[in-house]
């Protein structure tokens, strides 16, 4: 195995079929250094593996659990995904995307959730409302609801997108087209509450399911009321009573479902 990096990617070619962990080691080891926000490891290049070059990835999702770091296996060969597929459990935990550039964007998500999105405006950061977004219409009509709480309050918002992540693949792993709608949600409503002037963080949470990435959240980012957007649609009545169940069951403050005008 030939491994190469260049900025954040890591690059390996060449045949394996034994464990190389421990020249990979070094290789993330030293590119999070220079690149903390994450590796992305390019295996389009491999020509060959075997069950026993397997074991170099399980190691890597065994280094990526213990020590929570930011690595993405990218560009992955037909012949490789074979192999990943027969070993228990790596396929379906180690985080894989179809190309370099889907690595960086989730990278780039997965910075967002740890830098700070906090805008002053009116209202105190010390009480606060949170705002669930979901991405769609309705998340218009809860942010002027939580805007003009928030005022009457005189608090702050904390809004978020709970990004649910199916319970056979790493919390942390890349989705790209789900990240793409989370991003596009929050910067529409840091739009709004920008208009607003209402003092807000913007955040995004991984989860299991709803109700468990809100209370995760309440437990960081404490509120004294959480604002939820429901489906408007007729047609959407039961999937309505599913979010309602799944919140109820595990969020313990106030919590106001909005639904917007029925079409």
């Amino acid at each position: 195995m030939i491994v190469e990096s260049y900025e954040d990617v890591i690059i390996l070619s060449g045949s394996i079929e034994s464990n190389h962990w421990e020249t990979l080691q070094t290789a993330i080891s030293l590119t999070l250094k220079r690149h903390p926000s994450g590796v992305v490891i390019d295996v389009s290049q491999i020509s060959r593996m075997n069950q026993f070059g397997a074991d170099t990835f399980r190691s890597v999702m065994e280094y990526i659990h213990d020590h929570d770091a930011r690595v993405i296996v990218a560009a992955v060969p037909e012949h490789v995904m074979t192999v990943l597929k027969s070993v228990p459990d790596v396929r379906s935990q180690l985080p894989i995307v179809n190309t370099v550039e889907e690595a960086r964007a989730s990278l780039d998500l997965l910075g967002y959730e740890e830098e700070s999105h906090e805008k002053k405006g009116k209202g105190s950061p010390k009480t606060s409302i949170m705002v669930v977004l979901n991405g769609t219409a309705c998340d218009t009509y809860v942010i002027e609801t939580a805007a003009e709480l928030a005022e009457s309050l005189k608090a702050g918002v904390n809004a978020i997108y709970p990004l649910i992540v199916p319970r056979d693949m790493p919390l942390q792993a890349p989705m790209p087209e789900e990240e793409k709608a989370a991003l596009k949600a929050l910067n529409s409503a840091e739009d709004l509450l920008d208009s607003r002037e209402v003092h807000h963080q913007m955040f995004l949470e991984r989860g299991r399911d709803l109700g468990s990435a809100i209370a995760s959240a309440l437990e960081e980012h404490p509120g004294t009321h959480v604002l939820i957007g429901v489906p408007e649609c007729r047609d959407e009545t039961e999937n309505a009573g599913k979010v309602v169940n799944s919140v109820l069951a595990k969020v313990k403050s106030a919590v106001i479902f909005i639904r917007g005008p029925v079409s």
